[in-house]
């Protein structure tokens, strides 16, 4: 099994190519590092011992970022090396990545055994750390071959990857028996892992819940609480297709008994004007982030968020199919369109409750402990296959709440927003949930200082 899957990403080599490049078109890779998928770095080797971080996307660099600035305050001189796979992931740990030192980002390499080789023999990896689900067959052979420790944190194993990986058992089992610890974010993920490799499996808390607060753009937040003052405000963040819809006919319900306004953070910016238009078919007035706050940027990415804002709508946010970017407009808008990047955390800070998406629709579950470290309540639907154990602890705290579809969304809200006591209490259990022993389990098993 091993000798067919190394042979097909070999045979596969022209095809991927022509997929990574192809990404570049719609903005989801660059052409100035689409090469690092190819194993072939952009930038040299810095002197002395380097960790290798890999995350996939958003939440996962979230938590690499958390356990990168952990081991840092022990080894201050350790180069550290993250990769991911996401254009999005990288612009927001951009500005958080500059402020560590000897800290380097790359975009992940393919499976390809010819590949990872040349990444393995440019970067000289001492210790290698993958975050969740990323689980690569090629890439675990070669760090066994140079006998580089190999940790999985933070691991996770979803009902249909549990299925799809017991079907070719002994090969997965080899796989995952290569890491020196597999560190289970659940009990459920660790009964998963130990299924197919009991010897390394053990369990942690969630990393997430070591995570720094999201940040806050105080500009942006001093410009939304006078655009929403005296009003009440319900932010749907991470959303995908049909989610919207959901809030959007939830909004208009609430619009009766409430001053309301809703915030509507979509998952994938490439989405933008698609929400925009959903929000028009229900004949609702809109703005943009990018029209409403222009100024209240405070990273480099600013001129290239608000084009790509202004690309996907034309420059125009929308009201009731009128157009409608002066600033008065703006005041009486019904909703808010997010079109940027990293600024989850101010509108968090507005809300009166929260939704996160990914789960009304079955992606899986977006990262629902964020709003709640905020203080907030939070609501969700029912497919959050990757975030179990976070969803039970939030649940046994009263603070989540699992919802179906827009009239749930309407009652759990209408129940919160009807009783100021209620929502305050809800706040302040929120704010006293703490759980983190992770990183104090992370420095016992791996022992860094034996290795580096």
């Amino acid at each position: 099994m091993n000798k067919l899957y190394r042979t097909l990403f070999q045979l596969l080599s022209p095809l991927l190519r022509v997929y990574f490049y192809s990404r570049c078109f719609y903005g989801k890779d660059r052409i100035g590092s689409v090469c690092n998928h190819f194993g072939k770095a952009t930038i040299p080797r810095p002197a002395g011992k380097l960790i290798w971080v890999h995350a996939a996307s958003v939440g996962e660099s979230t938590a690499a970022l958390t356990f990168i600035n952990h081991i840092k305050k022990k080894f201050t001189d350790l180069n550290v090396l993250i990769t991911t796979i996401t254009v999005t992931s990288f612009d927001i740990l951009k500005p958080k990545i500059e402020k560590i030192s000897n800290c380097h980002h790359q975009y992940a390499v393919a499976d390809n055994p010819r590949w990872i080789k040349r990444f393995m023999d440019h970067w000289k990896v001492d210790v290698a750390v993958f975050l969740e689900s990323e689980i690569w067959p090629n890439t675990m052979e070669e760090l066994e071959k140079r006998k580089i420790p190999t940790f999985l944190l933070s691991a996770r194993l979803s009902p249909k990857s549990f299925k799809r990986w017991c079907m070719v058992r002994e090969f997965f089992s080899k796989v995952v028996g290569k890491f020196d610890a597999i560190l289970a974010q659940s009990s459920l993920d660790e009964e998963r892992f130990r299924h197919f490799s009991p010897e390394n499996t053990k369990l942690i808390d969630n990393l997430k819940y070591a995570n720094a607060l999201l940040p806050c753009n105080d500009k942006l937040l001093e410009v939304f609480q006078k655009l929403c003052k005296n009003k009440r405000v319900l932010v749907a963040a991470s959303t995908h297709e049909k989610e919207e819809e959901a809030i959007i006919e939830a909004h208009i319900k609430l619009k009766k008994e409430f001053d309301i306004v809703t915030i509507i953070i979509p998952r994938h910016l490439t989405r933008v004007k698609r929400v925009c238009e959903t929000i028009q078919k229900y004949g609702l007035s809109f703005s943009l982030r990018t029209v409403v706050a222009p100024q209240a940027f405070t990273n480099s990415n600013s001129t290239s968020q608000i084009q790509s804002a202004h690309d996907e709508t034309d420059g125009k946010a929308i009201s009731a199919g009128a157009a409608s970017t002066e600033a008065e407009n703006a005041r009486v808008a019904d909703t808010y369109c997010i079109d940027s990047f990293g600024e989850v955390g101010t509108f968090f800070r507005i809300a009166d409750v929260c939704f996160v998406g990914g789960s009304l629709v079955p992606i899986g579950g977006h990262n629902i402990y964020e709003p709640v470290a905020i203080g907030k309540p939070v609501l969700h639907g029912p497919f959050m296959d990757n975030a179990l154990e976070i969803r039970d602890f939030l649940h046994s705290h009263d603070v989540a709440f699992e919802v179906h579809d827009a009239n749930e969304i309407y009652d759990v809200c209408y129940r919160l927003l009807s009783d100021a006591n209620l929502l305050k209490k809800f706040s302040e259990t929120a704010q006293k949930i703490t759980k983190n022993e992770s990183l104090a389990k992370i420095d016992e098993i791996m022992q860094l200082e034996k290795i580096l």
